[in-house]
């Protein structure tokens, strides 16, 4: 309200110097010459003051248009119930902690996310059958499983997932790095915030970066045997974190068996 008062006083006070100015060349005018200013003077300062006439009514209305509209929308939010209108970001906030705790059931999961078995299956059609199932559950972009060695601390990748690079995944070694300190912990880590280049995507598309990370520790007789490394472009629930810590060990039941 206040910048289009503004206005109308610039508007007006413009008006009114043309007004001053053109009175002035016509008196200037009279006084220079002694039969006073022709008739082209008077019709050019008639144009000139009837231009910034025009131009001062142009604004003026405009201005008033504002000033009705936002009369309309003020009068409309005020005619709104003040708890209804704040409800809906609180409704929205709820709504997205409902679905972070939103408990998933681990016995679905299992059925679909753990391959069954089979006499031809080995340890990296397994890790890579997993890694696809999950990505067909939860919409990752990328993932690698890592199984670690015989009687050493040094995990080593078994299988992968839409998986891009010139090299093999480096193998790590418990408490060594994030992977292995969250092999060393035995409890899964979910993160957000991906340092940029961190991991990266192509496809026919073009290249991209995930925004979440989630890794996995694979436990059996209270055991770390392996790790798996999950990315997606969207960001993982506390759900999914707690129902990979419960998949944990059902995962590691199965490695022993085809490894």
């Amino acid at each position: 309200m206040k910048s289009t008062r503004t206005t109308k006083i610039l508007a007006f006070s413009s008006f009114l110097a043309t007004l001053i100015l053109a009175f002035i060349l016509i008196g200037v005018l009279q006084n220079q010459t002694t039969s006073g200013p022709g008739a082209g003077i008077y019709l050019l300062v008639i144009a000139m003051v009837g231009v910034s006439l025009f131009n001062m009514i142009q604004i003026m209305r405009a201005t008033a248009e504002k000033i009705s509209a936002d009369d309309y929308l003020q009068k409309s939010f005020a005619g709104m119930d003040e708890e209804s209108y704040e409800a809906e970001p609180e409704k929205n906030e709820q709504q997205k902690e409902d679905e972070d705790n939103h408990r998933l059931d681990p016995a679905v999961y299992e059925d679909k996310i753990i391959p069954q078995q089979d006499d031809d299956q080995d340890l990296t059609k397994f890790a890579e059958s997993l890694l696809s199932n999950i990505a067909g559950e939860f919409d990752i972009v990328q993932g690698l499983f890592y199984v670690r060695t015989k009687d050493s601390d040094v995990f080593t990748i078994a299988g992968k997932f839409a998986y891009y690079g010139e090299q093999e995944p480096q193998d790590f070694k418990m408490g060594v790095s994030l992977s292995g300190q969250t092999a060393k912990n035995q409890k899964v880590l979910r993160l957000s915030k991906i340092p940029e280049n961190y991991i990266t995507v192509l496809s026919g598309l073009g290249s991209s970066s995930p925004r979440s990370l989630m890794l996995v520790p694979v436990i059996h007789q209270e055991r770390t045997i392996g790790l798996i490394e999950l990315a997606a472009f969207k960001h993982f629930t506390r759900s999914t974190e707690n129902l990979f810590n419960e998949l944990s060990e059902s995962i590691g039941k199965r490695i022993p068996e085809i490894s």
